[in-house]
């Protein structure tokens, strides 16, 4: 009877505890459990064959090893000096493509080269357009964002026929046809993952995870992203399950309706990944129009880390808690070193530069140190 009873008082114990544990994360906001869950390292999984069939990193065909250099740093001279530069974007509509405009416009300012900027909209027939238009204006370097990896191969190889300098940047073309500037779309999201998984341990306990993709299946680096977040979320909660992923387009306007249909066919779904922010706001419109928006939904994470979606990465109101940086001004400074070295004749197609690709503290300090030096107004 003295052991049951001593038995008893240990399990009324732990529930006090769990209890204090609950009332704890409910007097904390969001921003505070996500701040205290937050880390900047890769999380290793506790259960392997939860994550043996989940794919290994296809984006990066080439590997992730990056060729030796200063490539964030900004020099004293440029081979860029002087010349015409054209640079292309996949589309102006979006705020990364944006900041790289501005950091490019900094960088011909500080360097004294002429830039010319195209807008690729995020539509396959304008990108063939603007490469028509680039081999016609005919200028001494290029920095060409390609839309689709597989359609990136021949528009490349034109530019180059053309006798024009050109280095890709932002999506790796299937095939090796230039120096090139990428990011490790595997490991950034992994980490994205595993501070989704620590925030939702945290802060819901042992609830069942349930996971919908707002995907952009076309493109292989995307596909990464969407890999190594589950790859990362699975590490710390194997039981986690995805429940459906739909194709967002990678735009708002799109992901917004998509997201809409996730929400609505899943209703235990409590765990939304974006494959950028277009994605995961387009998530958090759709759960603000059914009525959904909240802390206690569950967890929102993506990958891209612009402006627009720090708001709701620092607001307690809001389930979007896991964030990782695809970072504008490297993405800029890496390209804008690699394609002057290219001008110089120091480069080959098989040089390539691999960007880091850092998560974003959701307290008002990371935030801000984030957006000093990567959208800076």
């Amino acid at each position: 009877m003295t052991a049951l009873k001593s038995l008893n008082r240990g399990v009324i114990a732990g529930a006090m505890l769990a209890l204090s544990a609950v009332a704890a994360n409910a007097a904390d906001g969001a921003v505070a459990i996500a701040g205290k869950s937050f880390s900047t390292e890769l999380c290793e999984p506790a259960d392997p064959a939860a994550v043996k069939d989940i794919p290994a990193a296809v984006s990066g065909f080439t590997g992730y090893a990056s060729e030796p250099g200063a490539w964030l740093d900004q020099p004293e001279a440029s081979a860029l000096t002087g010349k015409r530069v054209a640079l292309s974007v996949m589309g102006l509509g979006q705020p990364y493509f944006l900041a790289i405009k501005g950091h490019w416009e900094r960088l011909a300012a500080k360097y004294k080269f002429e830039l010319k900027v195209y807008d690729g909209r995020f539509d396959a027939g304008t990108v063939q357009k603007l490469v028509d238009d680039i081999i016609s204006d005919a200028p001494d370097a290029v920095a060409f964002a390609p839309l689709d990896s597989g359609a990136a191969v021949p528009q490349v190889k034109r530019m180059l026929e053309a006798g024009l300098k050109v280095v890709t940047y932002n999506v790796q073309p299937t095939e090796v046809v230039a120096p090139r500037v990428f990011a490790n779309d595997f490991d950034g999201p992994r980490i994205v993952g595993c501070n989704a998984a620590r925030y939702f341990k945290e802060k819901f306990g042992d609830k069942p995870a349930v996971i919908g993709i707002v995907d952009l299946p076309q493109l292989p680096q995307v596909q990464d992203r969407k890999n190594g977040f589950l790859y990362g979320f699975k590490s710390l909660i194997p039981t986690a399950v995805v429940a459906q992923s739909v194709d967002g387009g990678g735009v708002i306007d799109k992901a917004n309706p998509a997201a809409a249909d996730l929400l609505q066919g899943n209703p235990t779904l409590n765990v939304i990944f974006g494959i950028n922010n277009d994605s995961s706001l387009g998530a958090i419109a759709a759960m603000k129009a059914a009525g959904s928006y909240s802390p206690d939904w569950g967890v929102v994470a993506s990958v891209d880390g612009s402006e627009p979606v720090m708001s709701e990465l620092g607001s307690d109101a809001s389930p979007l808690k896991a964030e990782s940086g695809y970072p504008p001004y490297d993405f800029s400074l890496a390209t804008f070193n690699l394609l002057a070295a290219t001008v110089e004749g120091k480069t080959n197609p098989n040089t390539q530069v691999v960007v880091g690709y850092p998560p974003i503290s959701p307290t008002e300090e990371g935030i801000k140190t984030w957006l000093t030096q990567q959208y800076p107004r």
